[in-house]
């Protein structure tokens, strides 16, 4: 999902030279591909998987064709099957009192909807396969494959779902981890383009037939709701600037084979890293997330109030609180800089949790957020939007977020939340 985008910009970013580079009048309509043409895609792509990855394959990945429809089944069973019902329903409800998503939204079939529209073709690590729809245009079945393929190879080796299964309950490490897997395969797909178009394999027409398609006038993808736009294509846009360790190659055709081997062997560990690079390559100032938990509410909140769920934002998510921007996929800018992602009220960032909490037909969204110094949680505490429903408070580099209904027990909440004496919280916002 989203390859072909990130293969136009990443080649429009970083200058590469192709030997037909003016844009058609009209593109012809690109075919779909068969079964042959799958086949025939793979073989081709594999040995060239290999070399620009730097990796051998171990075994060989079985490929299948499949319709849209399936893909959607598939894709919504995986997500099941990885995600517990309880936390997809947390995680929204949670989104919907912070504000982050519209109320009556459907994360789920949001997501769905865009994997219809974008999807091309997808490599599953719990079967070890590879899927590819019958409507990937028959000219780019291998620039998908490749960048499937590049997943497949680096499963081989690191075990994508085991890595993800550690971090289940950590939202921001998983974004962090998913950011190196579709950065990785996103270079090695811009790259094996780079080589067909210089071979004369590949044409720019084929990119520009993709460009006017469904999936590449993107209409569903940014028309979701801004924070679940970012958690989707930023893995594949930031995944591969950090890679770059900040900076797009000066050299279209080179992968950054040793950066990748080391994200690999020591994963970031939050979107923070992802969006701020140097804070995970400078050995000497890398930033790791401070832990945090949230003392002290149940017995503030009392008999009855049941915990229904619990994630972390992170800097990538918690800029939406704060009017971070959330890109669109043709905001061509935000494809070669990671500083069109967040803003300065959400840096600074240090480590969050948040916290649903229910009683009958109440609910409300506890988050406690930790910032590198009192002058940050100033200024995110500043930006943060005064409404009906939404309340915070400061405390040294602690800014406490309550949101939704607490039963009259609002201020209480945010004075153990921000660690401060309930009688000295005056300051409530």
């Amino acid at each position: 999902m989203l390859e072909w985008v990130m293969a136009a910009m990443l080649l429009a970013a970083q200058g590469a030279a192709t030997p037909d580079s003016a844009t058609p009048a009209s593109a012809p309509a690109p075919k779909a591909v068969d079964r042959a043409a799958a086949d025939a895609a793979i073989e081709s792509v594999l040995p060239q998987v290999s070399g620009i990855r730097g990796l051998e394959f171990k075994r060989k990945v079985p490929v299948e064709v499949i319709d849209v429809a399936r893909a959607r089944k598939y894709a919504r069973a995986r997500f099941e099957a990885t995600t517990p019902a309880t936390k997809i329903t947390a995680d929204q409800k949670a989104f919907e009192l912070l504000g982050l998503i519209p109320p009556g939204v459907d994360v789920l079939d949001t997501l769905l909807d865009v994997l219809e529209e974008q999807a091309g073709g997808f490599y599953d690590p719990g079967a070890k396969r590879f899927y590819l729809l019958d409507t990937m245009p028959k000219e780019m079945a291998g620039a998908f494959a490749a960048h499937e393929m590049t997943h497949a190879l680096e499963d081989q080796y690191y075990d994508i779902d085991g890595r993800l299964a550690k971090i289940v309950d950590d939202d921001d490490a998983t974004f962090a981890l998913s950011s190196v897997a579709e950065g990785s395969a996103s270079l090695a797909m811009a790259i094996y383009i780079v080589h067909g178009i210089a071979a004369g394999k590949m044409q720019t027409s084929d990119l520009e037939a993709l460009r006017e398609s469904d999936a590449g006038r993107a209409k569903r993808l940014d028309a979701m709701p801004g924070v679940l736009r970012k958690e989707l294509l930023a893995p594949y846009v930031l995944g591969a600037l950090f890679l770059q360790r900040g900076a797009p190659g000066a050299a279209p055709d080179a992968f950054p084979k040793s950066a990748v081997d080391a994200a690999w062997a020591d994963p970031p560990r939050s979107s923070e890293q992802i969006l701020h690079p140097a804070k995970y390559w400078d050995k000497e100032h890398r930033d790791l997330p401070k832990p945090v938990t949230l003392g002290g509410v149940s017995q503030v909140l009392g008999n009855g109030w049941i915990r229904a769920g619990s994630g972390i934002l992170g800097e990538i998510a918690i800029g939406g609180l704060v009017g971070a921007p959330s890109p669109t996929s043709h905001d061509d800018a935000a494809m070669v800089s990671a500083s069109g992602w967040t803003n300065a009220a959400a840096s600074g960032w240090g480590g969050d949790r948040w916290e649903l909490w229910t009683h009958g037909g109440a609910a409300v969204v506890l988050l406690k957020t930790l910032w590198d110094s009192p002058q940050d949680a100033v200024e995110f505490e500043a930006a943060l939007p005064t409404r009906p429903g939404l309340a915070f408070q400061r405390e040294g580099s602690t800014v406490a977020v309550v949101a939704g209904d607490p039963e009259g027990k609002m201020k209480p909440l945010l004075a153990v939340l921000a660690g401060v004496p309930i009688a000295s919280s005056a300051g409530t916002h």
